[in-house]
């Protein structure tokens, strides 16, 4: 009777506040997770770092994936799915064992009728047990109130890795943070930040479930310190919040100054048997030494320290990598140093004079209104004891509009920013997941307390002091305040091992993570144009900018161009800013303070190594964290103009521009060093390309508005880029005696610029795979000693016992660097009779699983000399055929290419010099006929036979007349008039 009673007090309740929340109605259903209370503020599922671990003590079990429709009907997606553990405030607490889950981060596909969302599944069933258990990214679909869910686990990504914050692109397919290593090797898991060396995401990247499982995966950014919280605006572009610490390690300058015990030390290098080596005071040689380490700093050199969570933008591909507008530190934070204490010129940055008058230290959960694009809100918030909660903050950022008049509004009060154990009346507690609607209104989850978080019960019975819940926002005064409950309290009762106790909860659980189920327009795909300036440097060096970007995707690397390093924006008076290029007359002075001028005369990169370990040399922890050292990647090195400056260093041209090869994939950053390579000016920020970017900015800190001269930003056609295409063109790094694409870029007369294969089988079929369908003596295998070829692939089909058995060879060939592709092979073959005779078949299986013959033949079609009873082998060339065959349908893909034949008891059939060429659309083919011809005659002129079939061409002519065969490779003209006439060809 009580029970009873118990349960209509509560629907009676429930009912209640169903009737309450009919006035702030949805306008779509939303998504969120629950969670288990957590008071752990540090690494956890929520924090601001370090939150991306799997384990229970990061993410307690018990949590699932809900969502809540506008009429108040709420439904436990995962459950219904059948995933996870029941239990409830009334019943027994389940045991949050091997079928256990937490989950995390949805995010709605565009049309609005499915979602991502990480889950880990799993923990220890017994006291003391220890395991390790991964994020992986799931599916759901089924969201419609009467609909039954469906999860699936998105395929191809990376197993044993922790993958995270997972978001749809345009195209659909997946941009996540994973803790994947950057290299892919076991020695750098896990990759460790630059603050607490504690583990980290190593960047966004992109997952394309259906590609090919070789090229299905791609590194977007390299961040030695983590990406989170991706999105994609209503521009096309993706935002999210990086970790800006670029600062050198804290954890080794304790170990040298007070021998803190942190067993930091240094590995050779980056391979897994490299040396391990104890620290010296000046292994680090970027960025300068942190204040307090005055035995590093030199002299009037001030200490540096960086630490931020900036907003930052890219396109969906990685390219254009930058902070969102550009917007940086005197844009947002308040009082920095300068670099140097001797020039008066330089300031600490104050910024009572900027345009935006409110500081803003992070912003993290970056979500853009749905109303007003280009607005986006964010979280400000202490980096520990919050789980990521504080203050709600906004800023407008449409493209194009420049960084200096960005405005910052606080949306709740600045009081909120942080925690605070005597709060003033205007802290209404700490705020996560801004979550704007599609009707202009804003939600998010709220604690009402204000102090940093702690548990306030034990070990067994953990208690948090939060008690987060998505409310509405509604404003009170100048700012807003948290409103009424979204959704009803769920309650639950869990029990898990921690491993060592067995720790119990029961009770309302946290909402996290909301976020609208709705349709959206799905933005235009956002993309990296070169400007009309470099184009037109390309264009004079004759050289393809899309060739010469495939051979850098190729190589893994990218090119950086700088138009002038000399100009600086205006509001940057804390490194030098009055630059001159030693031994030129190029330099820009600030036109209010053009005193105390600096040399300049090398940009020197540093790339970031994971060579830095901890826990001493003789057992030290997993992973690695990214330290600077100056650029020595050697494929990039090779490709690098020659310079008198120190390593990493490239020459600044005589207009103060620079150009540099330098390695994809992995974060770099750079200084202005003087003529003794002293460093004057350094970038504060890591910064990743993607394999074959030609990226071009025009300045080192480029220009808001107007640089230190007063000027706009420079549009010079930067000199240095002439310079290193020259350079590269010489480059003959294989020794061949070619300077072609696989050295730099082609200037090979025959153009055929890139061969992913060339085979003449010399070595027989080890490249190869052949299958034996029929498994009998009917085989693909290699014979010496033919009068043309020396040694070919050859089957004998007179071994044949069955008709119609089919016998592969094939090879899986890489297209996706090339913009042109043509197969030609040779092939000799003669039948039996006409009754008895075999067929060759080219197909090319993409790797979505699609089959296509690209050529057949068979009998008399295929056979290359007369009908033969006995076995088969040519005489001599000319009993062998070169066939070629247009691969362009398939460029810039994984293939694999299969010669197959197919039975008819004939004879042998032989296969020799297949090769994969590029020809570019725009070579000019070789044309064969007779040059010294009469008025009136009328003669035959062809191609050459390097096109495939099909190809097309415009033929021109003077002094003569086109009678047949324009359009194709062969024509006819007949000449008709005196002199002498001319004969072009152009393939479209």
């Amino acid at each position: 009777m009580k029970q009873q009673l118990l349960l209509f007090a509560l629907a009676l309740v429930l009912h209640l506040w169903q009737q309450q929340s009919h006035a702030q109605a949805l306008p779509h259903p939303i998504m969120f997770c629950t969670q288990v209370p957590n008071p752990n503020g540090f690494g956890s599922l929520i924090g601001t770092f370090g939150n991306h671990l799997g384990s229970v003590s990061a993410a307690p079990r018990g949590g699932d994936l809900y969502i809540y429709y506008p009429n108040g009907t709420l439904k436990n997606l995962t459950q219904l799915a059948g995933y996870g553990n029941t239990g409830d405030a009334f019943g027994t607490a389940s045991q949050q064992g091997p079928t256990s889950i937490a989950v995390r981060d949805p995010s709605v596909h565009w049309d609005g009728n499915k979602a991502l969302f990480s889950m880990v599944i799993g923990n220890v069933a017994q006291q003391y047990q220890v395991q390790t258990y991964y994020w992986q990214i799931y599916e759901v679909t089924g969201l419609g109130e009467n609909d039954t869910p469906v999860i699936t686990k998105v395929p191809h990504q990376p197993e044993n890795y922790n993958n995270v914050y997972p978001i749809y692109d345009t195209h659909d397919r997946i941009i996540f943070a994973t803790d994947r290593p950057r290299s892919g090797q076991t020695q750098h898991y896990p990759q460790r930040d630059e603050y607490e060396s504690s583990p980290v995401t190593t960047g966004l990247w992109q997952l394309d479930p259906f590609a090919c499982p070789a090229d299905n995966l791609k590194i977007l950014t390299h961040a030695p310190s983590g990406d989170f919280s991706p999105s994609i605006d209503s521009y096309g572009r993706v935002i999210f919040a990086r970790w800006d610490h670029l600062q050198r390690d804290q954890q080794a300058d304790g170990d040298i100054l007070n021998n803190n015990g942190y067993g930091s030390f240094n590995y050779s290098n980056e391979s897994a048997a490299a040396t391990r080596y104890s620290i010296s005071p000046d292994i680090e040689v970027f960025p300068e030494p942190r204040g307090y380490r005055t035995d590093l700093l030199q002299p009037n050199e001030i200490g540096h320290t960086l630490n931020i969570f900036n907003p930052w933008m890219m396109n969906e591909d990685g390219t254009d990598l930058e902070t969102l507008n550009h917007i940086g530190r005197h844009e947002m934070q308040g009082y920095f140093e300068p670099n140097f204490s001797n020039d008066n010129n330089l300031q600490y940055f104050n910024p009572g004079d900027r345009y935006n008058p409110n500081n803003l230290y992070n912003f993290h959960q970056i979500r853009e209104s749905k109303t007003q694009a280009g607005t986006y809100y964010g979280i400000d918030c202490q980096e520990f004891s919050t789980h990521a909660a504080g203050m709600i903050a906004s800023l407008s950022a449409i493209p194009n509009h420049t960084a200096d008049s960005i405005y910052v509004t606080y949306i709740t009060h600045p009081d909120t920013r942080s925690a605070d154990n005597t709060p003033s009346a205007n802290h209404s507690g700490l705020y996560r997941d801004p979550t704007p609607l599609s009707d202009g209104r804003l939600l998010a989850v709220h604690t009402t307390e204000t102090r940093e978080d702690a548990n306030e019960g034990t070990t067994a019975n953990p208690i948090s002091r939060y008690n987060f819940k998505i409310k509405f926002m509604q404003q009170q005064g100048n700012y807003w305040v948290a409103g009424a409950n979204v959704v009803p309290n769920i309650t639950k009762s869990v029990s898990y091992w921690t491993p060592d106790v067995q720790a119990h909860y029961s009770g309302v659980l946290w909402e996290t993570f909301p976020v609208e189920v709705v349709a959206r327009p799905r933005p235009a795909t956002t993309a990296s144009h070169l400007s009309a300036t470099e184009q037109g440097i390309f264009d004079a060096q004759g050289i393809e900018v899309a060739k010469f970007q495939n051979f850098l995707s190729k190589n893994k690397l990218a090119m950086i161009v700088t138009r002038d390093v000399t100009s600086r924006d205006d509001a940057d008076r804390q490194q030098p800013f009055n630059l001159h290029v030693s031994n030129t007359t190029k330099q820009t002075l600030s036109n209010v303070a053009p005193t105390n001028v600096y040399d300049i005369k090398y940009l020197q990169m540093v790339q970031g190594d994971q060579i830095r370990g901890y826990g001493g040399t003789v057992n030290p922890q997993p992973g690695r964290r990214v330290i600077a050292q100056y650029m020595h990647d050697p494929t990039a090195m090779q490709y690098q103009a020659p310079t008198t400056g120190a390593q990493g260093s490239v020459n600044i041209a005589s207009d103060g521009s620079i150009a540099a090869i330098v390695p994809a994939e992995r974060a770099l950053s750079w200084q202005l060093t003087n003529d003794t390579n002293e460093p004057i000016v350094r970038e504060r920020v890591w910064l990743s390309f993607v394999p074959g970017e030609v990226r071009v900015c025009s300045s080192c800190h480029g220009e808001n508005k107007l640089n230190q001269a007063g000027l706009p930003s420079p549009t010079n056609a930067p000199l240095a880029l002439t310079q290193l295409l020259t350079y590269l063109k010489t480059i003959d790094t294989d020794n061949d005696g070619v300077a072609d694409i696989n050295d730099a870029y082609p200037n090979d007369p025959t153009k055929n610029i890139a061969q992913p294969l060339t085979e003449n089988f010399q070595a027989g079929i080890a490249n190869w795979i052949a299958t034996n369908g029929g498994n009998d003596a009917t085989q693909w295998q290699t014979q010496t000693g033919d009068a043309c070829n020396q040694t070919a692939a050859v089957i004998n089909n007179r071994l044949s016992t069955t008709s119609g058995n089919t016998d592969q060879l094939s090879q899986t060939i890489d297209l996706r660097y090339l913009t042109d592709a043509t197969l030609n092979f040779d092939v000799a073959y003669a039948r039996y009779n006409n009754t008895l005779f075999d067929q060759l078949r080219v197909k090319v299986l993409t790797c979505s699983g699609v089959s296509t013959t690209i050529y057949s033949k068979s009998g008399s079609a295929l056979a290359t000399a007369p009908d033969q009873i006995t076995t088969f082998t040519p005489a001599n060339c000319s009993q062998w055929r070169t066939e070629c065959i247009d691969l362009s349908p398939y460029v810039g893909q994984l293939i694999t290419l299969v010669f197959e034949n197919q039975s008819g008891q004939g004879n042998k059939l032989y296969l020799d010099n297949v090769r994969i060429t590029e020809i570019p659309p725009n070579e000019p083919p070789t044309v064969s006929g007779t040059n010294n011809v009469c008025s009136g005659q009328t003669s035959t002129y062809s191609i050459s036979s390097q096109y495939p079939p099909g190809a097309t061409f415009t033929w021109s002519v003077t002094g003569g007349t086109i009678v047949s065969g324009q359009g194709t490779a062969t024509v006819q003209i007949m000449w008709n008039g005196s002199g002498a006439g001319s004969l072009t060809v152009v393939r479209n």
